[in-house]
């Protein structure tokens, strides 16, 4: 069995102080919009500035989508750890209080898929 030293402890101690700081200024960096759910927010450069569930930063969007496919919400915070089902089903009261909103993103983002899907077309008949 090894013996830790107090010098040891103080090393990582002052280490561990540092990357603590280091991490608020990281977050102090990002623009947090808090919304009227509890568990849904907004992050300047985070998923595109998007409504997400703020612990596992999965979007408003991808949870719509996902059910509409048929993905129950019990399949879809078991794959999405740490979400739980709260939060879920705040992500889908947004999507009914904020409709149209995250109908535009959906849209948005299949046409950017479409375009994606077209310009791989194009680049594979070139080669």
């Amino acid at each position: 069995m090894s013996v830790i030293s107090d010098k040891q402890i103080l090393t990582e101690i002052t280490n561990l102080k540092q990357e603590i700081r280091q991490l608020r200024e990281t977050v102090t960096q990002y623009q947090v919009a808090q919304t009227a759910h509890p568990h849904i927010v907004r992050i300047a450069g985070v998923q595109g500035g998007e409504p997400m569930v703020r612990s596992a930063h999965v979007t408003v969007r991808t949870i719509v989508e996902q059910t509409r496919l048929g993905t129950t919400p019990e399949e879809f915070v078991k794959d999405h750890p740490p979400m739980v089902l709260a939060e879920f089903y705040d992500a889908l009261s947004y999507y009914y209080d904020h409709t149209e909103e995250v109908e535009q993103i959906i849209a948005e983002n299949n046409a950017a898929l479409e375009r994606a899907i077209e310009l791989s077309k194009r680049l594979a008949k070139k080669t």
